[in-house]
């Protein structure tokens, strides 16, 4: 995986990232409402991949006695996100630029990440090292039947549509039952009415780094496939792993 590639294309994304990001919003506040019903308390929260903060918001609100260290692996990322924040709630956040599968959650009680874990080498194997140190852990992360509307204009005419594999619904089900974690899917839709601003929005949001070695196809072929706009479905994961501080 070009994680160089992957960590320039957010970087360049970071100023206009909130103009597309309509679905990545809705996600965000998703995965906050399940951590929030089942953890209604944490003390030190560590963000993976806080991109503009639409999550960091969320914690923040959330958990108003908690101190927060926010990463991802696009410094102007972190550097938007901070801007973005109530100037009330930046004293209590930190920001760090890393590499979320390297990271280390000693000392946090609680991990959340939002949409991030899809770019990960091995997503399975991430979840595993983290339910290993110890922390609670709340994640989004896309899976298989995200795109599925533009991988099957592109399997119409014989072309490579260049999305990069996600992980199946399958694996995690599995990973869930082993790490007695609780997984929930929703499939969440973005209407448009030109295709061609669907692959704008993904370049907005600095995603369009396709899968290894992908050769583009020709996109007005593609867009040709979309007279009356397109609908793009989302397939979302949400999940959430450690003890419940509910009775």
């Amino acid at each position: 995986m070009d994680k160089h590639r992957i960590q320039h294309n957010f970087a360049q994304a970071a100023s206009a990232y909130d103009q597309h990001a309509r679905m990545q919003r809705d996600a965000a506040a998703a995965l906050a409402l399940r951590m929030r019903h089942q953890w209604p308390e944490a003390h030190r929260i560590l963000e993976i991949g806080c991109g503009t903060g639409n999550l960091t918001r969320h914690l923040l609100t959330a958990y108003p006695q908690a101190q927060l260290l926010a990463t991802d692996l696009a410094p102007s990322m972190l550097a938007t996100c901070q801007t973005l924040l109530p100037p009330a709630d930046r004293p209590r956040v930190q920001f760090k630029a890393a590499d979320g599968e390297q990271l280390d959650t000693t000392g946090f009680d609680l991990v959340a990440s939002s949409l991030v874990f899809q770019w990960f080498e091995d997503t399975p194997a991430t979840l595993r090292r983290l339910r290993a140190q110890g922390a609670r852990v709340a994640v989004a992360t896309l899976v298989d039947g995200t795109f599925q509307e533009w991988k099957d204009a592109h399997a119409q005419l014989g072309l490579a549509d260049g999305v990069r594999p996600f992980v199946s619904e399958g694996a995690l089900r599995e990973l869930a039952t082993e790490l007695d974690a609780h997984v929930e899917f929703d499939t969440l839709c973005e209407r448009y009415d030109d295709a061609k601003d669907f692959v704008r929005a993904i370049k907005g949001i600095g995603a369009g780094t396709p899968r290894p070695g992908h050769q583009p196809a020709p996109l007005g072929r593609v867009l040709r496939q979309f007279p009356e706009g397109i609908t793009v479905s989302y397939r979302v994961a949400y999940w959430c792993a450690g003890p419940s501080s509910r009775a």
